[in-house]
């Protein structure tokens, strides 16, 4: 493209002072202004390649041999973005500066890059720091295809010295395999160059199996499988029972389970090869780490802000975090860092000088780690989130030392035991066969693997707590329950969406037996409140109690060790922030709701804007506003359901069926569907709801996987492609569990005649808990009312 400006004309007896004098003159004159070509037209203006050969004088944020650019050689046409003729861009501050030894004119430029990528060209007659002026931008071809592609471009005549090309603006994968500077533009133009050997540019798999080695994609193809493999065994399971078969071939079934649970705890780490090659969750770890550190000094809004400060007084970063767009986690909206670099005590007001130094020390560990490009892309994220609860325990340990290798080995090795505790806690309180299928569910769920929160902070402390206060109740030990998921609520809030199934039990028992003749919205007649006191199980009474007592003991802990009474206030208005702003792997019925085919990113998403999601996240916001009413109508009717599903059930089913509500009434990033372990507890009543939870993560597979991505781009194969974009992926991922979830309460809501077993006795009777699937346990029952003074172990469930 060419860029049109104003020139100053000169008189014709200056053009015989010669190309030395006239470059003087323009010295003193224009600057880095522009000239016509007639003006500057002397013998030396060839149309030879300036850069010929030539290393930069100076680089920022480029990786590979620098003699690449000037080689006067180029790469095949849509060759792959980083292929071994090009540098990469390490970030978007990434530029090379050449010398060309004295002021000359400039006219053609030709360039061989990515090809979705703006790069913009600089001149200069001195090289000194702020004379730099813009000559052009290089646009991006997309549209002509992917890979490196060549593009000419011309400008008015103007004298440099000083060339410069780099920032780019586009996907954050930069490359460019040749540049070339002319007075004059050659013909042809571009001009023919060398072609060097290189691989294609890969838009998609070339092939039908799209692992040949042990990767993430790999992985993610064999929990499909295995999610498969145990969807077909408890099927199996499932009509033999129907036929009055259940004993057949048990245990080659219960083998077969056996071997599911232990291929799914397997797989959840990819088979011990964790995040390939690497354990340690660098970027999640960098948040929390140094979230909770310095939350004092922070809160939940100037973690990227003082990041910014921090490596801008380092001046080798300087320009780079110039460049740099971060997320201002005020608004959830990408920016730049000016304002921020402007102010610098804005962030450093915070810190006394000690903790300063340690900040930047604990920084500039983390920016090692992350690499340049991976760096600059954690200052986009959402920030720290957890709250002042999570503080207590994560600021503690964060601050026994400044951040080493040693420290954060040790402390990312503490969520791998709360995976071991869970399970344990497990065993111990459903059984092995129970454990198996939640297992299966938890491992072969898509939206919640390893990749997302895997090697990282304390991220898993919330499940561990979650599960084992469900198995505590299971146990009839409802107090420590509910200090265990009081507890969960509190690091993580969400977790207490499970209350709704006790709370709603509650007011079921409040109203008393159902009698004919009496509509089901109005209680039975008491006498006094003593007597309506008597009607709730114990049980209940307990766990709310265990609630009750560690959120007294823990809140006032959180006030400080966080910023007192503040902290709550902060953390509400973060969470609220959140609230609203759609991301891309949110889940939950509202994703499905708010989901339209003309709204999706790839389609709205533009990466020319400083924030390319900036217009999907407002389009989505919108939607969402019009779609209030609907979104509530689903929600009271999934209530309604699960009113019905819970009637006459125990405490543990209760809570399990409970935890269904956290993707009714909230969005939830993806990896927090790990709470469907807790659902899958409800298998030890009804065998089909492992086998429907089981389906739903199977089809989490199939989704991401995509089989038809490699039909044919063009009609009519084109409208048969599965999504590959990841909020179109998640929203259909989230509508595969809810459908789940609908169909589980129904069959509890609804229960289909019990089977005839085959034998009267025996381990294969109906109400067994046969691995493979034998046929529904006696329906529930409603759990025995205590007397006032509750106790003992009446309550039981009878075996």
């Amino acid at each position: 493209m060419s860029r049109v400006m104003s020139s100053l004309r000169m008189p014709a007896r200056i053009r015989s002072i010669g190309p030395a004098g006239l470059a003087t003159i323009a010295l003193l004159t224009l600057g880095a202004g522009r000239a016509s070509a007639e003006d500057l037209a002397s013998p030396s203006c060839g149309t030879e390649n300036l850069l010929s050969g030539k290393l930069p004088s100076s680089q920022q944020d480029i990786s590979r041999n620098l003699r690449l650019v000037t080689d006067e050689s180029a790469a095949p046409e849509g060759a792959q973005w980083d292929a071994p003729p090009a540098v990469v861009f390490d970030t978007a501050a990434g530029s090379l500066t050449y010398d060309l030894g004295r002021p000359m004119p400039v006219s053609a430029f030709s360039v061989q890059a990515d090809a979705n990528d703006t790069y913009k060209i600089w001149g200069s007659l001195d090289g000194a720091a702020g004379s730099f002026k813009l000559l052009v931008e290089v646009d991006n071809v997309v549209g002509i295809g992917h890979g490196l592609r060549t593009r000419p471009v011309t400008i008015g005549t103007t004298m440099v010295r000083y060339l410069r090309i780099g920032e780019p603006i586009g996907d954050n994968f930069y490359s460019i395999s040749e540049f070339q500077a002319f007075c004059q533009a050659p013909s042809p133009f571009p001009p023919h160059l060398k072609i060097v050997d290189a691989p294609p540019a890969k838009v998609a798999p070339q092939t039908f199996w799209s692992f040949y080695w042990w990767e993430n994609d790999a992985s993610s193809r064999v929990e499909m499988a295995i999610a498969m493999a145990a969807l077909a065994l408890l099927g199996w399971g499932l009509w033999l029972a129907k036929k009055g078969m259940p004993d057949l071939k048990r245990k080659l079934r219960d083998g077969l389970l056996i071997a599911v649970g232990v291929l799914s705890f397997c797989a959840y780490w990819n088979f011990f090869s964790f995040h390939f090659g690497n354990y340690l969750h660098v970027w999640d770890t960098f948040h929390y780490y140094v979230g909770s550190k310095y939350f004092k000094e922070m809160s939940y809004d100037r973690l990227y802000e003082c990041v910014a400060v921090a490596d801008s007084e380092d001046p080798t970063l300087r320009r780079r975090v110039e460049l740099r767009k971060i997320m201002n986690l005020r608004t959830n909206m990408m920016t730049t860092t000016s304002d921020i670099l402007a102010h610098p005590d804005a962030c450093k007001v915070h810190f006394t000088p000690e903790r300063w130094e340690a900040f930047k020390q604990d920084i500039g560990f983390f920016r090692s780690r992350h690499g340049v490009k991976r760096w600059e892309e954690a200052q986009t994220d959402h920030g720290y989130n957890a709250t002042p609860v999570w503080n207590i325990v994560g600021s503690f340990l964060a601050n026994t030392g400044p951040a080493t290798d040693n420290q954060i080995w040790w402390l990312t090795r503490i969520d791998p035991l709360f995976i071991v505790g869970l399970t344990l806690m497990t065993l111990w309180a459903f059984g092995w066969r129970v454990t198996c299928v939640a297992l299966c569910v938890f491992a072969t769920d898509f939206p919640s693997r390893f990749y997302w929160t895997g090697g990282a902070f304390l991220r898993w402390d919330w499940l561990f707590y979650f599960v084992g206060g469900v198995c505590l109740v299971r146990k009839e030990k409802p107090f420590v329950g509910g200090i265990f998921l009081g507890y969960a609520s509190l690091l993580r809030v969400f977790p207490s969406f499970c209350l709704a199934g006790p709370a709603l039990v509650i007011v079921q028992q409040l109203m008393g037996e159902r009698t004919p003749g009496r509509p089901w919205w109005k209680p039975q007649p008491f006498a006094n409140l003593r007597e309506l006191w008597g009607r709730i199980d114990r049980r209940y009474i307990r766990f709310f109690g265990g609630v009750a007592l560690i959120s007294a003991l823990l809140v006032p802990v959180s006030l400080v060790t966080s910023n007192g009474i503040a902290s709550y206030a902060e953390f509400k208005k973060n969470s609220e922030k959140h609230n609203k702003t759609p991301l891309t792997n949110y889940m939950g019925l509202k994703t499905v709701m708010i989901y339209r085919p003309s709204e999706v990113g790839r389609i709205l998403k533009n990466d020319k804007l400083d924030d390319p999601w900036g217009h999907w996240k407002q389009v989505k916001l919108e939607t969402a506003d019009r779609s209030k009413f609907l979104l509530r109508i689903a929600q009271l009717a999934f209530i309604v359901l699960l009113w019905r599903a819970l009637r006459g059930v125990e405490p543990w089913v209760a809570l399990s069926m409970g935890t269904m509500m956290m993707a009714i009434l909230f969005e939830l990033t993806c990896y927090y569907y790990s709470f469907m372990f807790v659902v899958a507890f409800l298998y030890e009543k009804r065998k089909e709801a492992g086998a429907l939870l089981i389906a739903a993560t199977a089809m989490t597979g199939f989704l991401d996987w995509a089989p038809t991505k490699y039909l044919p781009n063009t009609p009519p194969w084109d409208h048969l492609r599965m999504p590959q974009w990841l909020d179109e992926q998640y929203t259909w991922m989230s509508l595969a569990i809810i459908i789940a979830f609908v169909w589980i309460l129904y069959q509890f809501a609804y229960p289909p005649p019990e089977p005839v077993p085959a034998v009267a006795d025996g381990p294969g009777a109906a109400g067994g808990s046969d691995g493979g699937g034998s046929g529904p346990e006696e329906a529930p029952k409603r759990a025995p009312r205590r007397g006032p003074k509750g106790g003992g172990k009446s309550g039981r469930r009878a075996k």
